[in-house]
């Protein structure tokens, strides 16, 4: 075999592994990094929007805690899928989130 084959399929080899290692990397670095963008209406002028990222967490969905969802409100917004809206009624104001990342 010549060094030239030889260097070829090392160099196939090396690519594909790469390959499968950035794709599994980036991944890993989608699903840590979710971001919503929330709506939070209290009816009348008293409307509110913010943006929420995961990495700012303490832990999953720490932000949906703190403001009191449901179990399966949990649920509905950990599933969601990028461009997804999500609506939630508390007791005294409704959040609609748009998941952007």
């Amino acid at each position: 075999m010549s060094l030239q084959r030889v260097l070829q399929q090392g160099f196939q080899q090396f690519s594909q592994l790469y390959n499968y290692v950035s794709q599994r990397l980036l991944a890993q670095l989608d699903s840590k990094k979710r971001l919503w963008i929330v709506q939070v209406d209290e009816g009348g002028l008293k409307n509110q929007s913010f943006i929420v990222d995961e990495d700012n967490f303490q832990q999953p969905m720490d932000w949906m805690l703190n403001r009191h969802y449901s179990v399966t409100d949990l649920q509905n917004v950990n599933n969601m899928k990028r461009a997804e809206v999500v609506s939630v009624q508390l007791a005294n104001a409704k959040h609609s989130l748009i998941r952007a990342k």
